[in-house]
């Protein structure tokens, strides 16, 4: 073999070789990727507390503090979030509506994110892994016309947020966005279209960039993305862009059948041969898109509304249950009001029945 053939040949080793170490190193990182979503076991919401929005439409001079109460629940403090670990979750997800919060320059009112910083706290003293998220943010409304006014505003509000976390480990993670869609359009709560899902993945990968860039235990944060709608629909969870990162896990919400889950109302019965088939295809879809590709999923919510049916809600609740264990997804109950399992005045179970087969 020529020198000029021995030295071509070898640029091609070293660069085949770098491209499999580097292959190697991604998969290295997706697979403790799993085992730390493992690690943070079953989980459960702080619902309508931190993420209470429109005091100020009835008292305009209402103080920010005030939020946290507005919709019906008492101030997040040690004892519940003892009384979760005790039960045997290990993740709380914090929702945070910031927007009733920010001045005309996207800038957080230091009371109130004193007060997150404060909740944040009493949760990861009780061993909890923390999730925190943007929740009912109505400045994040998909509108392309307005697409660079909210990245302007999603960076300036999430470089607050990590810079107020940078030195926290990575019991803290953050969660890009609560189930952004275009309101009020025919689109609402479908997987979107290819341009809403353009600006999902653009956020999404923006949400990234600006964590990693602030430094500190920032660089090591596990950070969630979702898809349009946070939506567990096909054409969603397939149009989702994993920005280029190790520590990315998907965040994925699913209420189905919607009768029997969400409205009190409706269904009180939900097992018919379609509600198992469409459940089953979604955890199926989560598995084949993401798990087995070393990327973890999280149903950062879920859950049933009470209608006096009790053990209807048990059997949908294992159902759901087998299957997110089966296929590798991680499940974190939406608790409040009607789906609430917590007595947050009382710290005791109403219903622990679903409580143990969450955290079974």
């Amino acid at each position: 073999m020529s020198r000029k053939r021995q030295w071509i040949w070898g640029v091609l080793s070293i660069a085949v070789l770098g491209g499999v170490a580097a292959c190697g190193v991604l998969m290295a990182g997706r697979t403790r990727a799993i085992r730390f979503v493992e690690e943070m076991g079953p989980g459960i919401n702080l619902g309508n507390t931190l993420d209470s929005t429109g005091l100020r439409d009835y008292r305009p001079d209402a103080d920010d503090l005030e939020y946290e109460t507005f919709w019906g629940n008492p101030r997040a403090d040690a004892e519940t979030f003892r009384a979760m670990k005790e039960a045997g979750f290990g993740t709380v997800r914090i929702p945070v509506t910031w927007e009733d919060h920010l001045d005309g320059e996207y800038q957080i009112a230091a009371v109130w994110m004193d007060r997150v910083q404060e909740v944040v706290d009493l949760a990861l003293a009780e061993d909890l892994y923390v999730i925190l998220d943007l929740h009912h943010e109505e400045w994040l409304d998909l509108k392309i016309e307005c697409e660079e006014e909210i990245r302007r505003e999603f960076v300036t509000v999430w470089e607050q947020i990590a810079g107020r976390f940078q030195e926290y480990d990575e019991h803290l993670l953050f969660e890009a966005m609560n189930e952004p869609r275009l309101r009020g359009s025919s689109y609402e709560w479908t997987s979107g279209t290819q341009e809403l899902r353009n600006m999902v993945n653009d956020l999404n990968r923006v949400f990234v960039e600006t964590i990693r860039s602030t430094g500190g235990g920032n660089r090591k944060r596990y950070l969630l993305v979702c898809p349009y709608a946070t939506n567990s629909e096909t054409e969603a969870m397939q149009g989702l862009t994993l920005p280029d990162d190790d520590r990315v896990i998907v965040s994925i919400h699913m209420y189905t059948p919607y009768s029997f889950c969400q409205r009190e109302d409706g269904d009180t019965a939900w097992d018919t041969p379609d509600t198992r088939e469409r459940v089953l295809a979604a955890f199926q879809e989560m598995n084949a898109l993401f798990v087995e590709r070393g990327i973890p999923v999280i149903l950062t919510e879920f859950g049933c509304v009470d209608k006096g049916n009790t053990e209807e809600r048990v059997a949908w609740t294992k159902y759901y249950k087998t299957q997110a264990d089966r296929f590798g997804v991680s499940c974190i109950w939406w608790d409040c009001g009607a789906y609430g399992l917590i007595d947050r005045e009382n710290k005791t179970w109403k219903f622990p029945e679903i409580v143990e087969v969450l955290t079974q």
